[in-house]
């Protein structure tokens, strides 16, 4: 149980994350050049906008609060490469399978609706000059409850996203949260 709860407060600090990540702009540097040559143009053209990114981690958020599996799972690559890892060795899913067999678990873990992110205390990320690949992470303060009990948490989360066919998709996903011992009485 408290692996889920992890993966899923890794998973919604990713998504805050990575949508509070580039306020605006670009990714790419250069991208905003006016005195760029015509290849250094080309090459912002191609560099995603923090925009695109956002519309991904957007569905991705959409879709975890509401508990849409489907959509969720339309967010990431279908390559059986895509990784989605937590904060100890064992929680590793490679493949569609497996991620939605994570995702199915961690669904039981949250009320819908309930989920609160806050990933702007430390945030960063970049792109591919080819405009292909995009990298995110952050530090985030997390939010959720069931049955009416509240959690409130903080993660680290990680994360890289791939244009494929035209679309914005993870590759990979990392969420993790430092173990913090129960405190010390006397």
């Amino acid at each position: 149980m408290k692996q889920r709860i992890v993966i899923l407060s890794l998973t919604i600090s990713l998504m805050t994350l990575m949508s509070a990540c580039q306020e605006g702009g670009s990714y790419g540097a250069g991208a905003t050049s006016t005195n760029a040559s015509a290849n250094s143009q080309a090459k912002a053209a191609a560099t995603p906008t923090a925009d695109e990114i956002r519309a991904v981690l957007a569905a991705h958020d959409k879709a975890l609060n509401d508990k849409n599996l489907d959509a969720l799972m339309a967010t990431f690559s279908s390559d059986p490469s895509t990784v989605v890892l937590g904060t100890g060795t064992e929680e590793r899913w490679k493949g569609p399978e497996e991620i939605r067999a994570a995702y199915t678990e961690i669904f039981q873990d949250y009320d819908p609706g309930t989920l609160v992110t806050d990933c702007t205390q430390w945030k960063t990320g970049g792109a591919d000059e080819a405009g292909t690949m995009a990298w995110l992470a952050a530090t985030c303060n997390c939010k959720d409850s069931l049955k009416g009990k509240s959690r409130d948490y903080k993660m680290n989360v990680s994360g890289t996203v791939e244009k494929q066919n035209n679309k914005w998709v993870f590759v990979s996903l990392h969420m993790s949260n430092a173990f913090e011992p129960p405190p010390v009485t006397k």
